[in-house]
């Protein structure tokens, strides 16, 4: 009896990895288990026939917030075509509100609520033996939906196989790896469904670490951990950073971290991490103490400031950080100050998400006392509260766009600061008003990639500012091309290259002293030079915030220092 299992992921790097440790689980127990992955960016009708192909007697689908729309497509089309076939449904998205899926969707059998490794495994006993059915399997009975147990959760992490047997085809289509070295939450965030259980369950370290060096063996890019909270346990997780830190490898380990947390042996040890070996995620979702409470979050604000200080101040990681609006007691007042509490502290992203109001939740319950008005759909998210009404929700959504294409893209670090410094107003104000000329001049909602935000950026700058701090503005604007994006020099900025041709050309003529700044030099060709190593001269230092003349090399090889100050005169 062959059994297919379809994960519907939102991008083609993604990976199913909930349906892969059941998928594994079952083939240890003997059962014929195929995985097939697609995603919602495949015309549906070739994802049906691709289902088709397997002639499958039962089919698995895991339900997720950005899949449940197709993924219902599919079934009640797989339905009309193989009736006969039994189509069992689980995941985050159906769990924990069989009534709802079975109203949405009468033609599904069965229905996993909670963890499905094991039941799975023990409905398809059920069902090849015809025996009663296990518990945690809801399903339709004369009309009327059987919860038959309710949610359920794994006790035993030990017992999840490795989820990756096709490793080398995932590495080679440089494809992100999901992996869970525990399982549940112990805070009960009103808006998310991971505490629901309020119970952490580890996977044991030394089967952690054997999977981390089967990942380090294929040479992935990126293994994104999917703990709600990894560093609950320091004697848990301390050991595996060390590991991961040890390990000769150039794989990206990604963390979702609650910062409070971090004692300061952690952030000795992660100081002395090697570069790029770790990134962390860190939701702080707002800083308004009405809101936190509401939402059933506990943060130590100033241990949060200077935990991340800390790591921010190493320069051998990347921090994300989070902002949700629409929470309780947030006008956009309130989410303007936490706002520029987390934009100052210049994580290397700042994400600002919108709640999404998901079934099962406390949230979910609190509607009418915080007047959530949200999408009956997934995403579920927020439109308007009590406290934003929807012209600000709209606004937010804008300048999210913005500082997506702006702040977050890393490209204009230095004429941002500067902006923001001299409009003395704070960051949230300097993006309201870049947000409201953005969309006056019909940029949005486009997206542009970093040279036409480049020239959007000029053109705000010509517009909006005086001749003389223009003039220091295009001065950084053209610092902050030359070191993010070298060999593009738009005619619009005020480039040297002509002027300092004859002091570029000596100094290339000095073997000796070209070595000074690049020991592993060799000349190929002039050609070759100016792609590998352009040079530029600069008259306002965006490092010091002062004007100053200088020359500024750019390595652009794989080896040495990047940016190298030239000390030769003019």
């Amino acid at each position: 009896m062959l059994t297919l299992l379809v994960g519907i992921n939102s991008k083609y790097v993604h990976t199913a990895l909930g349906l892969r440790y059941v998928g594994e689980y079952c083939k240890q127990q003997g059962y014929n288990i195929q995985l097939l992955e697609e995603t919602i960016n495949t015309p549906i009708l070739a994802v049906l026939e691709n289902i088709m192909s397997y002639k499958a007697e039962i089919y698995g689908f895991s339900v997720h917030i950005w899949n449940r729309d197709f993924v219902f497509r599919l079934i009640r089309m797989l339905k009309k075509l193989r009736p006969e076939a039994k189509v069992i449904v689980g995941g985050p998205e159906v769990a924990f509100d069989a009534p709802r899926t079975f109203k949405d969707l009468p033609m599904v059998d069965f229905l996993i609520e909670g963890e499905g490794e094991i039941v799975f495994a023990q409905l398809l006993a059920s069902l090849t033996e015809k025996t009663a059915l296990p518990q945690h399997v809801a399903y339709l009975k004369d009309g009327k939906v059987e919860l038959n147990g309710g949610v359920t959760v794994l006790e035993d992490m030990s017992i999840l196989p490795f989820p990756y047997p096709d490793l080398e085809e995932v590495a080679a289509a440089h494809k992100i790896v999901y992996y869970e070295c525990t399982r549940g939450c112990p805070f009960c965030c009103s808006y998310c469904l991971s505490g629901i259980s309020r119970s952490v369950r580890q996977r044991p370290l030394e089967m952690v670490l054997r999977d981390m060096d089967r990942f380090i063996a294929a040479k992935v890019p990126l293994v994104k951990f999917v703990d709600r909270t990894y560093n609950l346990d320091e004697k848990y997780f301390l050991p595996m950073l060390r590991y991961l830190a040890s390990a000769d490898t150039d794989t990206t380990f990604h963390l979702e971290i609650k910062v409070d947390l971090l004692s300061e042996k952690v952030l000795d040890f992660l100081e002395t991490a090697p570069k790029h070996r770790f990134q962390l995620e860190i939701g702080v979702q707002s800083t308004n103490p009405a809101t936190l409470k509401a939402i059933n979050r506990f943060d130590n604000w100033p241990k949060l400031v200077h935990n991340c200080q800390r790591l921010l101040g190493f320069g051998n990681m990347h921090l994300h950080m989070d902002l949700i609006a629409g929470l309780p007691y947030e006008s956009l007042t309130e989410f303007k100050k936490s706002f520029d509490d987390v934009y100052a502290l210049q994580p290397q992203m700042l994400q600002l998400g919108f709640l999404k109001v998901l079934p099962g939740t406390q949230m979910s319950h609190e509607t009418k006392e915080h007047g959530l008005r949200y999408m009956d759909e997934p995403p579920y998210e927020i439109l308007a509260t009590n406290y934003m009404p929807y012209e600000d929700m709209q606004f937010l959504k804008r300048l999210e766009n913005v500082l997506d294409q702006t702040y977050n893209s890393d490209y204009y670090g230095h004429l941002l600061r500067y902006l923001i410094t001299q409009q003395q107003e704070g960051a949230f104000a300097f993006y309201t008003k870049l947000t409201d000329w953005w969309v006056e001049k019909g940029h949005y909602p486009q997206t542009h990639n970093a040279k036409g935000v480049a020239k959007l950026l000029y053109d705000y700058i010509r517009e909006q500012l005086s001749i003389a701090e223009a003039q220091i503005a295009l001065e950084i604007l053209r610092y902050d091309v030359f070191i993010e994006l070298p060999g593009w020099q738009p005619e619009y900025l005020n480039w040297y290259a002509d002027k300092i041709f004859d002091v570029v050309s000596s100094f290339w003529r000095d073997e000796a002293q070209v070595l000074q700044y690049v020991p592993d030099y060799k000349f190929s060709s002039w050609r070759q030079i100016h792609k590998n190593y352009p040079i530029e001269f600069f008259k306002y230092d965006p490092e010091t915030g002062l004007p100053r003349e200088f020359y500024l090399l750019h390595n652009c090889t794989q080896s040495g220092k990047k940016l190298l100050e030239l000390n030769f005169a003019k």
